[in-house]
């Protein structure tokens, strides 16, 4: 499976990528992107919820924490890039 297009999007490389959806890690670039560090997208990705990720989502760390909870790992990888797309998307306009 490809991932350059996403990555793309994603401002990231496909490799970051593999490996956040492979073990959860977060890379410099993906970090880098979205404001926070490669510690608090690897910890949302395992569970926990952190005042750097909640801002990102533009809430409490307790709600970031509910919304982790409720979504699971998988959600979160896909919290993860979707909000990297989206920032690569708006900043076109």
């Amino acid at each position: 499976m490809s991932l350059i297009g996403v990555a793309g999007r994603a401002g990231t490389t496909s490799s970051y990528l593999e490996k956040l959806i492979a073990t959860g890690e977060g890379s410099p670039s993906l970090a880098g992107r979205l404001g926070t560090t490669t510690r608090n997208i690897t910890e949302f990705v395992n569970g926990a919820a952190s005042p750097g990720i909640a801002r990102l989502l533009g809430t409490t760390t307790s709600n970031a924490q509910l919304l982790r909870d409720l979504i699971g790992r998988e959600g979160a990888i896909g919290l993860v890039i979707g909000l990297a797309c989206g920032l690569n998307e708006s900043s076109q306009h």
